[in-house]
């Protein structure tokens, strides 16, 4: 299986392209983000860096699922949706001094030898998908993305503003809405914080999200929300987005 992190036009596949060939494929994909390619903003050889597309300006892909963002035309500077993230982990305890800590993980990740994952970023200038199922069925041809899960882990703004701002009652909640179509499929909540009078939680290590109740999707749209009334950044990091895949011939 080919696994790398490309530039999302270039990346396309066209699932009729294997029609009369007797193709099939069916397969789980994870995409870890382990690999940049250029065209993006940031040095993949540092480990201090933010990686987004500046030439196609909608996005990259890990095999067939594409993860979208936008870019201003002119300044090229990065609005909403996914980007790619060599940030490290702060090893102070008060990171607030640092870069970027809007984008940057609260948690080491599972593998620490790795430090890349992607952070999805809500704003008011988003791209028209989040994430998508990039190979196209026909008549001919059978193609199918099922959603099975993700990791998440909040940013290490979210932590610092949920700690200074939250109180009993208030929650963020990261929703994930599975289309096919115009049709919506399903959809699936994690809390990534809440505070009660029993106890307050916030998600400070890479957790698992499931996705299964999304089903089969061609796109998949995220929302974080939260009931406080507090100012809390609408960012959160992924990592493993797990989907199996079929492409076929009928």
């Amino acid at each position: 299986m080919k696994k790398i992190l490309g530039i999302l036009l270039s990346a396309v596949l066209v699932a009729s392209c294997f029609h009369d060939t007797g193709f099939e494929t069916d397969y789980v994909v994870i995409s870890t983000f382990t690999y940049q390619d250029a065209g993006y903003i940031g040095d993949k050889t540092k480990p201090d860096s933010l990686l987004y597309d500046t030439h196609y300006k909608q996005g990259f892909t890990w095999d067939y699922l594409g993860f979208h963002h936008k870019i201003e035309e002119s300044s090229l500077d990065f609005r909403g949706g996914f980007l790619g993230s060599c940030l490290k982990v702060p090893a102070t305890s008060d990171p607030s001094g640092l870069k970027y800590n809007q984008y940057r993980s609260n948690a080491l990740n599972k593998n620490s030898f790795e430090n890349k994952y992607a952070v999805f970023c809500q704003s008011y200038d988003m791209p028209a998908k989040h994430l998508s199922f990039m190979a196209t069925p026909d008549a001919d041809t059978e193609a199918i993305c099922t959603m099975k899960y993700m990791f998440v882990t909040n940013t290490v703004a979210v932590e610092q503003a949920v700690k200074q701002s939250f109180v009993d009652g208030d929650k963020l909640i990261l929703k994930a809405t599975g289309y096919l179509g115009d049709q919506q499929t399903g959809s699936a909540e994690i809390n990534l914080a809440e505070f009660t009078a029993e106890k307050d939680s916030i998600i400070t290590s890479w957790t698992l999200f499931n996705l299964g109740a999304l089903g089969s999707v061609d796109n998949v749209r995220f929302e974080i929300h939260t009931n406080s009334r507090a100012a809390i950044p609408t960012t959160v990091c992924i990592d493993d987005v797990a989907a199996h895949v079929r492409i076929a011939a009928k």
